[in-house]
């Protein structure tokens, strides 16, 4: 009588214990989906600016200083914005 109940204990507490395993194989398989695509956007970002950076080189030189200065410039005020800098 006694191992019929721990059998039916035993299954009770089997059935959800997978439910439980599932839902962190689910969790697991969607992190890791998103960091790729967070790696293909990072990627095609970085690939975007390099397209634009050898686009801009191919320019005569006084257009192309130009153009990097201005994109140097810009981007060294945004990253000294008080939004973009680092709490204390």
């Amino acid at each position: 009588m006694a191992a019929i109940v721990i059998r039916e204990n035993a299954k009770a507490t089997w059935v959800p214990g997978m439910a439980s395993v599932r839902a962190k194989g689910c969790d697991m398989v969607r992190r890791a989906v998103d960091y790729a695509a967070a790696a293909v956007m990072v990627w095609a970002v970085g690939t975007a600016l390099l397209q634009l950076a050898v686009q801009i080189a191919s320019f005569p030189a006084p257009v192309a200083v130009t153009a990097f200065t201005l994109i140097a410039v810009t981007l060294r005020t945004r990253s000294t914005l008080p939004s973009a800098r680092s709490p204390r």
